[in-house]
């Protein structure tokens, strides 16, 4: 089945450069999650291809001007679709699946399709493996490693030759097997000996990164190769022939499977209360222009936000930013009992999320990286386990902080709570410095939350986050009943989907989702 004309003009316009930015945008967008598009997209794009090719040789082959958004040359465009016709070959073209190696270790993995979770020492074949969360290595017959992190599509071609659909894996090359490549939608990425990792994101983006060693990655616009060496990273996408900068972070990914995988409450599957985070990890920006904490969120930038629902009545829309001085929070949450909070502050802080409100964990410690290795009191004793003298010295890391924050109707006031230590050991209500609003949506289903919180109140004002860190972060959005004293239900984010459904972020450090602090 074709796609719609409507679709197909976008096409048109996107491959003649007549598309807005607007358009392009929706476009992308649409390849992303349509597989049909990406079919039509590829055979529209190779046709013209060769019009073009038969009508502006010279053109096409000469060096290539300085590029505008409306102005992209069509050969951008022609080639980003080559690497898109590439990965739809290799989907759609039957091949006599093949031993590759073998899966050497999992993590809390659960797989889709059918729905067969691979174990140790399982083969794997030729053809695309499917996780919807955890981490799966698998060793291949030339050594090579490669450490696959859910939600993602990889699809193995042969024990020298893989494609990201989607997702992120880390790539482990020994001398034997140099020359290993890896493709995804927007960069072809070659090994020239070396430990790397690549990530293929939404919006057609290609994100790599380099442990070790060195690794050759061209774009598909048929550019000049880049080569990364270890401690760098870089981002490329379909519309650019030089790829972007990114600031090198050890912890951007999950380059071990952690030896102390976390022990899920007794049952199966997830409930009403343990469900499946959207979203894995949140880009904190540095501050780039002033931001008033007065519950306008209009001197926020739209970029780096989330957004979840729980269901028609509940949702969360969230984003964060920092600079020397503090953290900012900002959020929009769908409540149909907004701000109704009745739990007293100066009583009951540490319980001032049952009656609604917003609760963040951040880890700050670079030191621990992420996942964050502490778990707290909590979840030793309800699985009845016995935690060593280290497990206890790492629940009570300081820099591991919990933020509850709440309207209190009573008093019409912002409040906040801070937990220090995974072991909860001192709480702090409304610390100096902490500045706070919320503000009621006009038709009464909602409320909007700013916040400002000083480096000096997280203890971490001589070493607070800076660019290029990755280290933790959750939130927990909870709502309650109209006293606003009954919870009543909860949205967890920003969670690390190769951790058990059925372990609570309160409990577990590991379960947090990536900070990345750009």
């Amino acid at each position: 089945m074709k796609s719609d004309d409507a679709r197909m003009e976008l096409v048109r316009r996107y491959l003649s450069g007549e598309s807005t930015r607007e358009e392009a945008s929706t476009l992308e967008s649409m390849l992303a999650a349509d597989a049909q598009l990406r079919r039509d997209f590829v055979r529209y794009a190779r046709v013209d291809a060769r019009l073009s090719a038969l009508a502006t040789p010279r053109l096409l082959r000469a060096s290539p001007p300085k590029r505008l958004w409306l102005k992209k040359p069509f050969a951008a465009f022609a080639t980003a679709a080559a690497v898109l016709f590439v990965a739809i070959v290799w989907r759609l073209t039957p091949v006599t699946a093949r031993h590759l190696g073998t899966v050497t270790n999992v993590l809390n993995m659960e797989a889709s399709g059918d729905g067969n979770a691979p174990a140790v020492g399982q083969p794997v074949r030729t053809g695309r493996l499917l996780l919807n969360r955890g981490a799966m290595e698998i060793t291949l017959s030339n050594g090579v490693t490669l450490l696959c992190e859910g939600p993602g599509e990889l699809e193995l071609l042969s024990n020298m030759r893989v494609l990201l659909h989607s997702g992120q894996v880390v790539v482990r090359v020994p001398a034997g097997a140099i020359g290993f490549e890896l493709d995804a939608a927007s960069a072809h990425v070659q090994d020239l000996g070396t430990e790397f990792a690549v990530k293929a994101a939404s919006g057609l983006e290609t994100d790599v990164q380099v442990y070790e060693g060195l690794v050759e990655a061209n774009p598909p616009q048929g550019g000049f190769a880049s080569r990364l060496e270890a401690g760098s990273a870089a981002r490329f996408t379909p519309v650019t022939s030089k790829p972007k900068e990114l600031v090198y972070s050890e912890s951007r990914f999950l380059r071990r499977i952690p030896p102390e995988p976390g022990v899920p409450m007794p049952g199966k599957g997830g409930d009403e209360y343990f469900h499946p985070a959207q979203h894995a990890e949140l880009v904190i920006p540095s501050r780039t222009s002033p931001i008033v904490v007065d519950g306008d969120l209009s001197d926020w930038t739209p970029e780096e936000r989330f957004f979840s629902r729980r269901d028609s009545a509940r949702s969360v829309e969230g984003r964060m930013r920092y600079d020397r001085d503090a953290i900012y929070i900002a959020a929009h949450i769908q409540d149909p009992a907004p701000m109704r909070n009745s739990i007293d502050p100066s009583m009951d802080g540490e319980f001032g999320w049952r009656g609604g409100g917003l609760q963040v964990r951040l880890s700050l410690d670079r030191e621990l990286g992420w996942p964050v290795d502490a778990s707290s009191p909590g979840y030793y004793r309800m699985r009845k386990l016995e935690a060593t003298p280290e497990q206890i010295a790492r629940a009570s890391n300081h820099r591991l902080v919990s933020l509850t924050l709440w309207h209190h109707e009573p008093t019409s006031a912002a409040c906040m709570h801070v937990a220090y230590g995974f072991d909860y050991h001192t709480g702090v209500v409304n610390p100096p410095g902490f500045a706070a609003v919320f503000q009621r949506d006009a038709d009464g289903r909602g409320y909007t939350l700013e916040a400002r919180v000083p480096w000096f109140t997280l203890g971490v004002e001589q070493d607070p986050p800076q660019a290029g860190d990755t280290l933790a972060v959750c939130w927990q959005t909870h709502w309650a009943d109209p006293t606003g004293r009954i919870w009543s239900s909860h949205l967890v984010e920003l969670r690390n989907p190769s951790e058990p459904l059925r372990i609570s972020n309160f409990e577990r450090a590991a379960t947090w989702g990536r900070a990345i602090y750009r």
